[in-house]
């Protein structure tokens, strides 16, 4: 059974963002990989993310922990993916990407976020 575990948002002010959720919900920042700053609820995490050129603003996308990315690979494709699943770079939290049938990003995870 795969659990949401993560969301991703774009800001053009990441900072703003971080003081929000951690002053207005208690959220705690904790250690992540790769260029976000991460915040934790103790269950769910965000990962905010700093606006880029090719970023739009806004929910990003969505992380799924997952029991068998290997298993999805033909489930995803047989019910519509708009992509393959593909391997994420070793700077990431989640190992696996893919899209769905409207393109929302999903990352994968089988090790889950630290929380």
């Amino acid at each position: 059974m795969a659990r949401i575990r993560h969301l991703a948002i774009v800001s053009e002010n990441r900072e703003r963002l971080v003081k929000f959720y951690t002053e207005a919900f208690g959220m705690k920042v904790i250690e992540g990989v790769g260029p976000a700053i991460y915040l934790t609820d103790g269950y769910l995490n965000l990962a905010i993310i700093q606006k880029r050129p090719h970023y739009k603003e806004g929910l990003y996308h969505f992380g799924m922990e997952v029991d068998d990315v290997e298993k999805l690979k033909s489930v995803c494709k047989e019910f519509g993916a708009a992509s393959e699943i593909q391997k994420r770079p070793a700077n990431r939290e989640a190992e696996y990407r893919v899209a769905d049938p409207d393109g929302n990003l999903i990352d994968l995870s089988q090790h889950g976020w630290p929380v």
